[in-house]
């Protein structure tokens, strides 16, 4: 474990945090990464009620609700934001769902513009700098907990909204916003899209880029008089951005988009406490530019040798639980909020 990784934290009943070790069948970030993604592990449910959330520019987007029994004003919530191709129903958004929910967490798993459920109620996609989205969705979420404290929690794309948001918070204050925790948050962008050029990575880059050539062919079909467009040159992630995502969002092209899009030039403009965990052998999110940043004191890393992209599949079960990275997001959560949530363990998943 990397010495920015606070180790000794604990919660009242003084457990520490065990470090993360890769099960030993499951060494190196490509493996950690696919196997994690594919793993015939348990499905989870999830109860939620569905609702949509007003973007104020004529699209809507949408939300699925989990609240816990016994929740009462004032109780804690966290607003689930997933990465670049999922959605509210994503298994890594749900299982850290259903973990919070258990521990008296309101739940609200959010679908970025245009995806998943929320596909046919924007005319226009998210990207990795959209941050009045989450802020849309955390107004309407702090209308509905007035007095409870509220976390952001993003994954990979995800995770760089919600520290960019948190960051911009410190300007334009958020209701009731209390703490974020991002992880495996691209803060370069620009570097995240060169690494995932490489030919190791080639795998995950063409998937990406055939993912959304799909969605907006998709997205164009259903809205016939967007402006057409041609991407059968878009074979990477960056000459997508270059032809699509750029030019729809007013970038000038995809450099000027990555330039103002990164969360790591923002960091040390986050008031509130967090947590960012990143695996420095994660395949398509470079560890440099978690090495170069200075991050503010009341954000703490956790800079972990092994994990790959979201992965962290663990040689020993904690709270559980396998899966490190769930236990340790909701772990942090309910520390910081003690009695607030009811924290305990989890059955094994």
């Amino acid at each position: 474990m990397s010495s920015t990784m606070e180790s000794t934290e604990t919660a009242p009943s003084d457990e520490v945090v065990p470090p993360f070790e890769p099960h030993p069948w499951l060494r190196g970030g490509h493996v950690q990464t696919i196997v994690a993604r594919f793993w015939p592990w348990p499905r989870h449910r999830l109860p939620s009620t569905y609702a949509e959330v007003d973007l104020g520019d004529g699209d809507r987007t949408s939300v699925l609700e989990s609240i816990p029994e016994g929740w009462s004003p004032g109780d804690p919530a966290a607003i689930l934001v997933h990465g670049l191709g999922g959605d509210a129903r994503s298994p890594y958004v749900v299982r850290v769902g259903k973990r919070l929910v258990e521990q008296g967490v309101r739940v609200i798993r959010m679908n970025l513009r245009g995806a998943g459920p929320g596909f046919g109620m924007a005319r226009s996609f998210y990207h990795s700098g959209k941050t009045e989205d989450v802020r849309a969705v955390a107004a309407w979420v702090a209308k509905r907990v007035p007095g409870s404290p509220i976390a952001l929690v993003g994954f990979s794309l995800g995770a760089n909204l919600v520290l960019k948001l948190a960051a911009e918070a410190a300007d334009r204050p958020l209701d009731g916003f209390d703490c974020v925790i991002a992880a495996n948050p691209p803060l370069d962008l620009g570097a995240c899209c060169r690494m995932i050029q490489g030919r190791k990575n080639r795998i995950y880059d063409r998937n990406f880029v055939r993912n959304l050539r799909r969605e907006v062919a998709k997205l164009h079909a259903t809205f016939p008089d967007l402006e057409p467009v041609d991407l059968s040159r878009a074979r990477s992630l960056i000459h997508f951005d270059e032809l699509y995502t750029a030019p729809r969002n007013g970038f000038r092209d995809a450099a000027e988009y990555y330039a103002l899009s990164s969360a790591g030039p923002l960091l040390h403009r986050i008031e509130v406490p967090g947590l960012v965990i990143h695996a420095e052998d994660d395949p398509f999110i470079p560890v440099e530019p978690f090495l170069s940043i200075a991050f503010p004191s009341q954000l703490a890393l956790e800079l972990i040798p092994y994990g790959g992209h979201l992965g962290y599949l663990s040689r020993k079960s904690w709270r559980g639980n396998r899966r490190w990275l769930d236990s340790r997001i909701c772990y942090w959560l309910g520390s910081r909020w003690g009695g607030r949530s009811r924290e305990q363990d989890s059955p094994a998943r």
